[in-house]
């Protein structure tokens, strides 16, 4: 079997190799056969900056969306065997004792547990095979395809992102930006008991997923639009000032509109990643009591993923757009570049 592999080379460049000799697998983890592996914004946000936040690109294998069938086992493993099918948790906490966030249950904010594969000697999933912990595979469901399994940690971080903000059953919701994570986060909220749901975005197509991910309200956004006038716009819409907005897209603007869309005493999480510096209307959150809340990742909520997926609740027919090959990886990422897709699965086997 012909093994391939995508490498981020350097910013703006990618190359498709193929290899012979697997990663190395330790007596605690399994070695995968890759099924599927997602392009994530943040992927993208790699290859485009050349770095994401204080993680510079490194010349490896990245993708962490992925699915697949266990092959082999370690001396040590007991919970799994070659034929299971997993979906990977990609992050790997350090779980020390004297790590206060793992000890506390945070492990999405192990500061060891960030996304360069380097620094475990392992790498990414866009790749053929791969061996990862045993701890760190979650069995999926008889009724859970491998394609909705490569799901589950972009929807294991929507899962948080709602949590994290605070939602209620009967709040009112604001998305802003239906990309992939904010589609994913809208369902959610619908799942979690949220009574009404206004979405934007700059991009009709993109608004017209969102009704059929559970927005009862829409407002198509102008790049040149005032925050003052677009938040106007998003209370008029719905009739009242949402309790609780999810900010997906991480530009300045955006995050401004929702603070001055979000009602007083409301909350607004910081869901998608931009720029590592931007011009956010402080002064206004103060005065309106609005609370900015950081998020990163998931937090334990793949469980909560893989109930929501395998009920139903999360419809993968709206994000998956595209099923493509490794050797079309160059291509997949110019399309998402291009605002063409939504969701990319890589088929990481030809077979």
């Amino acid at each position: 079997m012909v093994k391939k592999a995508v490498f981020f080379v350097k910013k703006g460049e990618l190359k498709v190799e193929t290899y012979t000799k697997d990663v190395d697998m330790k007596d605690d983890e399994v070695m995968i056969k890759v099924a599927y592996c997602g392009i994530c914004g943040s992927d993208i946000h790699w290859l485009h900056n050349g770095e994401l936040g204080p993680y510079p690109l490194q010349n490896e294998v990245y993708g962490h969306e992925s699915s697949g069938i266990v092959t082999k086992v370690g001396s040590r493993v007991t919970s799994l065997r070659a034929g299971d099918r997993v979906c990977i948790e990609p992050f790997i906490p350090c779980t020390s004792y004297g790590c206060e966030p793992c000890r506390k249950g945070a492990n999405n904010c192990c500061p060891h547990a960030d996304s360069n594969a380097v620094t475990y000697g392992r790498s990414g999933f866009f790749r053929a095979t791969n061996a990862w912990p045993e701890n760190m595979c979650h069995k999926l469901p008889k009724n859970m395809s491998l394609e909705e399994g490569a799901l589950v940690e972009p929807v294991a971080c929507a899962a948080w992102s709602v949590k994290r903000s605070g939602l209620q059953g009967g709040d009112k919701v604001l998305i802003i930006g239906c990309g992939p994570i904010g589609l994913l986060c809208m369902m959610v909220a619908k799942a979690y008991g949220a009574s009404k749901i206004i979405a934007t975005d700059l991009n009709p197509k993109r608004l017209e997923l969102a009704s059929r991910a559970g927005a009862n309200f829409s407002v198509l956004i102008d790049k040149n639009e005032s925050p003052e006038a677009a938040a106007k716009r998003i209370v008029e819409t719905m009739g009242e000032a949402p309790r609780v907005t999810l900010e997906c897209t991480g530009s300045a603007p955006a995050i401004n509109t929702g603070i001055l869309a979000t009602r007083r005493g409301g909350k607004l999480a910081l869901v998608g990643l931009g720029e590592s510096y931007v011009r956010v209307a402080l002064t206004m959150a103060s005065l309106r009591e609005v609370d900015l809340l950081g998020v990163t990742r998931y937090n334990n909520t793949f469980p909560d993923a893989i109930e929501l997926l395998s009920s139903g609740k999360i419809d993968s027919k709206v994000i998956i757009s595209h099923v493509m090959g490794l050797d079309e990886a160059p291509k997949a990422f110019k399309m998402l570049m291009g605002g063409e897709g939504v969701k990319i699965l890589l088929k990481c086997n030809e077979d």
